[in-house]
């Protein structure tokens, strides 16, 4: 009996030893969630870099307008510029009997 429990002792049960297959596929696992870890914090890094220069584009924009409206860069007011008639326009306006004058 003796020799029973010492057997058992030293081998552990069929249920509790791990496989090697097992063994082999823990680590790639373990680097699998550090390289998402990894990933993880890259993609909100470089959410945070947009998120800056979309501000800053938009307070470029909005001093772009500002200097516009102050500067007399607006179109109220205005004369519309006269617009150039393409080459197909011009060839509708000859067919259809409209002479442009010069």
């Amino acid at each position: 009996m003796v020799d029973e429990k010492e057997q058992a002792e030293e081998k552990p049960k069929e249920s509790e030893k791990i496989p090697e297959e097992a063994k082999e596929t823990e680590q790639p696992s373990i680097d699998i969630v550090e390289e998402a870890k990894k990933a993880a914090a890259e993609i909100k890094e470089a959410l945070e870099q947009r998120t800056k220069i979309l501000e800053r584009e938009e307070k470029l924009l909005e001093r772009k307008e500002a200097l516009n409206a102050l500067g007399g860069g607006s179109k109220a007011g205005q004369r519309e510029e006269p617009k150039e008639q393409t080459a197909k326009e011009y060839a509708d306006e000859v067919m259809k009997g409209n002479i442009p004058k010069k």
